[in-house]
């Protein structure tokens, strides 16, 4: 039995959480660096789920000539499936980009959740932004059209932060 909601689900994410979530994504980005961040969760009914803590996974950041990317090492992902405790998933990625705001290519790519609904979200700006989702791209895997973008409205709806 998959642990993961369906497309379409809500959230319930306890503020602290956000604001723990930009404290550790935002060291990194001061070195001029991306990093990456999940937050667990525990479903509450067949679409919703409640946000518990932040996660951050064992990572490379790289940056090079072209830009720059983090990577979850294979060894952190494995800790984390193996560390989970009954009834606990992995509902969302996030990570940083040292500009705007968008689900890039690398992203669509270097998936850390893959389940159909699975979330992802881009913070903008190394995170040095307030700690609010509104100014990220938030991003859901649907099996037949890949990463689709969330509207603000769908994000407002989708993610109740308390």
């Amino acid at each position: 039995m998959s642990l993961a909601l369906p497309a379409g689900k809500k959230f319930r994410v306890p503020y602290r959480v956000v604001r723990d979530t930009w404290e550790i994504l935002k060291e990194p980005g001061q070195q001029g660096l991306e990093a990456s961040a999940v937050w667990l969760a525990r479903a509450i009914s067949g679409n919703s789920a409640q946000i518990l803590s932040v996660w951050k996974p064992g990572q490379i950041a790289r940056r090079t000539a072209h830009g720059v990317s983090v990577e979850v090492t294979q060894e952190a992902l494995s800790e984390l499936i193996m560390s989970l405790p009954d009834g606990v998933f992995v509902a969302v990625r996030l990570h940083t980009h040292p500009g705007e705001a968008y689900h890039s290519e690398m992203d669509d790519t270097n998936m850390l959740i893959s389940y159909e609904g699975a979330i992802s979200i881009v913070v903008p700006f190394f995170a040095t932004g307030s700690p609010d989702l509104s100014h990220c791209s938030v991003n859901e895997l649907r099996r037949s059209l890949g990463w689709v973008e969330l509207d603000d409205a769908e994000v407002a709806a989708r993610f109740e932060v308390t």
